[in-house]
């Protein structure tokens, strides 16, 4: 059995930072990329009486935006017959870098375990044994939003890269869903195992992934970094806590403190008639009894 003082993997904190410095610089050169606006990219379209565009490059206009023609013009007697009711349309550019949009969704989706996860942190989830390097509760939400916002950034590089990322899209499918069971797993039915074995699956899903990433789009996989190192550190504590909490008749410690917190809020008689118990029995234990 592993001791429970292991050697303490990667400082996850170290990670975060500069997982989020990559991000914010994503960001920097996506909104540098909008402080020149060339007439190549965003055309002039005027609007007739008729309501129809007229554009240089309709394929990449969008109209967000109308400035009306000068008033001299508007009032001239010529321009009744032709320009009346004439405005000039300026695209604008997109103010929103889509990276963000598929990094939102990465961060909602992970997000809908948040409910299972964070009453389980406040109960049984610090009753049972873990080991001395577990992070502390608060570490979790912020590396999740993290690790889940550089995923939206990596799945978006890769659908604009290419077309032909049928294989590379559907392993990742199929790896974000297994990310999502593992919460409810380890944290709503308390089986430690069955979370351990979704994290060997998202190892293995996640090591095939990459390769594809990189093929297509090497910045994509190496977003994945800071999520592959916690996703390791993450594997090893899980394996940790099912060493220190051994399944014992079918239950393990988890579901027996999840139910003693289950008979009442704070510390609980059940829980102080479970305590008393467990001490008599360590105690018979190292008595020889």
């Amino acid at each position: 059995m592993m001791s429970a003082t292991a050697t303490l993997p990667p400082n996850p904190l170290k990670l975060m930072r500069v997982a989020f410095a990559i991000l914010i610089t994503m960001g920097v050169q996506e909104v540098a990329s909008f402080s020149t606006l060339p007439s190549a990219r965003y055309p002039s379209v005027v609007v007739n009486k008729n309501n129809a565009f007229s554009s240089n490059n309709d394929a990449r206009m969008s109209p967000l935006s109308f400035t009306a023609a000068p008033t001299a013009a508007r009032n001239s007697p010529s321009s009744t017959k032709v320009a009346s009711t004439a405005l000039q349309a300026v695209a604008l550019p997109a103010c929103i870098p889509t990276w963000a949009y598929y990094s939102l969704g990465h961060i909602l989706g992970g997000n809908l375990g948040t409910p299972i996860v964070i009453p389980a942190t406040k109960t049984w989830y610090k009753r049972i044994a873990r080991p001395s390097w577990t992070p502390p509760n608060f570490v979790f939400g912020p590396t999740w939003t993290l690790l889940y916002g550089l995923m939206g950034v990596s799945v978006s590089r890769i659908v604009k890269a290419s077309s032909n990322n049928n294989i590379a899209m559907k392993l990742w499918g199929l790896h974000y869903t297994l990310n999502l069971f593992w919460a409810p797993t380890f944290f709503g039915f308390q089986n430690l195992r069955l979370g351990l074995i979704i994290n060997f699956l998202l190892l293995s899903t996640l090591g095939a992934t990459l390769p594809l990433f990189h093929a297509i789009d090497p910045l994509s996989a190496y977003l994945q970094i800071p999520y592959l190192l916690w996703l390791i550190y993450a594997t090893k504590l899980n394996q940790t806590i099912c060493k220190l909490n051994p399944v014992v008749g079918g239950v393990n410690e988890a579901m027996v403190q999840a139910d003693l917190c289950a008979s009442g809020d704070g510390y609980n008689d059940a829980m102080l008639q479970y305590d008393i118990q467990k001490l008599q029995a360590t105690a018979a234990k190292y008595a020889g009894l």
